[in-house]
Formats: C-alpha cells, structure tokens, sequence
C-alpha cells in the first residue's frame, strides 16, 4: 500500500495543468469495478490506500479526489464547488480489470501515475457527473527560493548500476523516497519541483499554490524538524488507526525557520498566474 497523494507529490508529475483526454479527443482509463457510498464517519479523518490497481479511499471530500485527479497542488486552484461538496464525505472502492492491470505492470512510474489520474478523472465524470473547464487567474502564491546563505542540501549519490547492466542503457529512475510525521520529514531523491508541490499541501502555506523558483536542478537528499501548526490529516495510510493529535514541539521552529535554517531555502510571499479547476457541474454520486 502507498499514499495516493505520495505519488501525486512525490512521483514528480506534471508540474503545469494538462489537457485533459477527453479534451484532446482521446478515451480515457478507467475503472473497470467502482463503488461509492456516502460516509457516515463522525469525524474528518481520511484515509487513502492504494495499489497500481485498485484504490480505497474512506471519508474523502470531494476536493481531495479532484486533487488526485487532476495536476492542481491546492484547493485554491478549485472553483465554483457546490456548497455541498464542500462539506459531504464518500467511501470509495475502485478496481482495474485484469487485462488493464497487466498491462499497467509494464509501464513506467510517470505512465502509470497518468494513467492513474485519467482513472479518477473518468470516475468523478461517470459518478458525481463532473464538468469542467480550466482557467488562469492572477492569485496569491509563495514563492520557494534558496536563501542568501545558500542552499544546505545534499545531492543525491545514486547507488551503482547491478554488473550486469548494459551501459549505454538510459539510467532508471528509482524514484523519490520520502515520509512526513508530526514535523518531521525525511526525503530521498526528491526535486525541488516535488517538494514546493509537496509544501504547497501543508497548513502553513494557507492554501496557497508554492512555486519551485530555486534554480537547483537535481535530485537532493534531505530532513527537516519543524514544529507543525496542526496535524496534517488530508491523507494517511489506511493500514492504521489515526494517532493522537501530539502537543506542539516548542523546541522546534516553524516551518518557514526551519526551511532557512536547515535547508538554506526560503519561502516568499508573491503572485502570478495560477491554473484553475473552474467546476460547471457536480452531483450527487449515482447509486452503485
């Protein structure tokens, strides 16, 4: 099992909003089983699991499944929701046929993930029946960028190659290794693309789109200690019960320090054009 949201952030995908299939005129992937209840949860808690082919999310907004649908990096990207899809939470358990499962084995991480959004892309299509239309809007942004102490982080080592590879095969990329936990994060092989994607989903930045403006081309190793302002709750494991909320780590700066102060990277207060989800139609989801 591995976090949805992990391989939206972390994967490294498309940092600009794309065309739609269906707006370019090819079929979309799609589910081939999907089953969506509403939740009767007290509480606001959710959890996504998922494997390259199935997916189980329980208590999930709509916004959150428009997130994993589409290449957007926060909630102010989305406009014109419904009051109720604001608010009403749904469970829901989506498989892929065996052939689309085998045949998704063979792609590439990059391909995969794409293919992955399609498939959510075609489920809020089919079940809440979701129109669409992208726009671009002059909003409030931050801006990541390397501070006048200079960058702190450490470049990627990629392990060497097994004896037996060919060596003018292209290099597989291994992917980026990365957890979050109550303030403390450790990532390995991440692009600072992945990361202003990846701080742009965190509470301190007000839900505000966080642009990558570093210059550092690469991949870095890195960790930081910061004191979280509240429990990051979007989207944990669904292997295990929530744990308690923990009392604020005084001896750790906030977020923004601690990026400056560990890192050598700061984070800006800007504007610019930013891509929207504008929503023309969304419904209740049809019955299973």
């Amino acid at each position: 099992m591995r976090r949805l949201l992990a391989t939206a952030v972390l994967g490294g995908a498309l940092a600009a909003c794309a065309q739609s299939p269906s707006q370019t005129g090819q079929q979309k992937h799609s589910f081939e089983v999907v089953s969506v209840k509403p939740s009767a949860a007290a509480n606001d808690s959710t959890s996504v699991s998922t494997t390259p082919y199935r997916i189980r999310c329980e208590n999930v907004l709509l916004r959150q499944l428009l997130m994993m649908g589409f290449t957007i990096r926060s909630e102010s990207q989305i406009e014109s929701m419904p009051d109720w899809a604001k608010s009403e939470r749904f469970n829901i358990d989506a498989k892929v046929d065996e052939e689309t499962a085998v045949t998704m084995k063979g792609l590439s991480r990059d391909e995969r993930q794409k293919w992955q959004q399609e498939m959510m892309q075609s489920l809020l299509e089919d079940r809440f029946h979701l129109k669409f239309h992208w726009a671009k809007k002059e909003l409030p942004v931050y801006s990541l960028t390397v501070a006048k102490s200079g960058s702190k982080l450490k470049a990627t080592i990629p392990p060497p190659p097994p004896p037996d590879t060919d060596p003018n095969a292209k290099p597989r990329d291994r992917g980026t290794s990365a957890s979050t936990s109550n303030g403390h994060m450790v990532v390995t092989n991440g692009s600072m693309e992945m990361f202003a994607n990846q701080l742009s989903h965190m509470t301190e930045t007000d839900g505000r789109v966080v642009l990558d403006r570093t210059n550092l081309p690469g991949r870095f190793d890195w960790t930081l200690d910061w004191s979280p302002e509240r429990q990051q709750n979007s989207f944990r494991g669904a292997d295990g019960n929530p744990a308690l909320v923990p009392t604020a780590d005084t001896s750790k700066p906030n977020l923004f320090t601690a990026l400056q102060e560990q890192l050598g990277l700061k984070v800006e207060q800007d504007k610019a054009p930013v891509d929207l989800l504008v929503i023309d139609d969304l419904e209740r989801p049809t019955e299973n």
